[in-house]
């Protein structure tokens, strides 16, 4: 059985490991940046994985050397089988099987960090990695493999995830106490246009949504501190300089008088429903991994 695949030399699991890392970089310059003698041999055992397979894993674009399609769909295969390798050898060993969960940095900090210690107790054995990406980027590395967990928006799934809904996020205008002293109760729309907002401006779909708000009240949305993400306008309104839009998830640890809260009809527009989406075959590679997904579905329910 499998008497081809060692009738040759060229197939090891240091050339397949090899193949991962430069498939996750994007290319061997990037695999081994500012070191020329390991990016020639990793370009060298790449060669060797070409003749072996008798196609090309790799081949060059410029002065870049990047995988192939065939070279991608080999690293995915080689990456659940070593996976498949490094559970096995954990449970042989009796050590512990991390699993990888990738969101937002609000959604780790606010959701998915002060809920994993349940889970630990639940899964013995189990330990955990958080990774704070953009939804393109979840997208893309559940797809290939690189995560085995995602949280998403819903009108972000890719076609070949599987998913479940943890709830919707929705959002409320915060205003610090001290910029509306001696002033009446501010209202969304001079949150909006009047007093000095910070607002997160690296997700799109949010920043489309804010300014399509401003837009119902007449006003151009023109933030006095742009941030890259929610936590950092929490910090901003924490200063007590700036009020801003934000997941009502982040207003759990912040003192009840301190602000003042605007929710309503209005703020409906920026709502979204969030997925907790996997690859398929990861429940095939992992079987833990189902159990894991239903706890985590639990868990995570907004």
């Amino acid at each position: 059985m499998f008497e081809s695949l060692f009738a040759e030399r060229g197939l090891s699991l240091d050339r397949l490991k090899i193949l991962i890392e430069v498939h996750d970089a994007g290319s061997i310059a990037q695999a081994a940046p500012g070191d020329p003698h390991r990016q020639s041999q990793y370009s060298r055992q790449l060669r060797e994985l070409s003749e072996f397979f008798g196609c090309e894993v790799a081949h060059r674009r410029g002065k870049i050397l990047k995988l192939t399609v065939r070279g991608a769909k080999l690293a995915e295969m080689a990456r659940e089988h070593l996976r498949s390798l490094d559970d096995f050898r954990a449970e042989c060993r009796g050590d512990s099987v991390a699993f990888t969960i990738g969101a937002g940095d609000s959604l780790i900090q606010w959701l998915v960090i002060p809920q994993l210690g349940r889970l630990v107790e639940s899964f013995p054995g189990t330990r955990f990695e958080t990774t704070n990406l953009r939804t393109r980027e979840i997208v893309q590395q559940l797809t290939d493999g690189r995560l085995d967990f995602g949280i998403i928006r819903k009108s972000a799934l890719a076609p070949g995830l599987k998913s479940v809904s943890i709830g919707i996020v929705r959002y409320v205008a915060l205003v610090p106490d001290c910029l509306v002293r001696g002033r009446k109760a501010p209202t969304l729309r001079e949150v909006l246009g009047e007093l000095p907002l910070a607002t997160q401006t690296t997700d799109g779909q949010f920043t489309s949504g804010l300014r399509e708000l401003a837009k119902t009240f007449g006003v151009t949305l023109a933030p006095a501190l742009a941030c890259q993400s929610f936590p950092q306008t929490m910090a901003a309104v924490r200063s007590g300089r700036f009020c801003a839009i934000v997941p009502e998830l982040a207003v759990r640890d912040l003192p009840a008088k301190s602000v003042q809260r605007i929710t309503g009809e209005p703020l409906r527009l920026l709502a979204r429903e969030a997925m907790l989406a996997w690859n398929p075959r990861l429940v095939r590679v992992r079987p833990h991994a189902s159990k894991l997904a239903g706890a985590l579905q639990e868990a995570l329910h907004l």
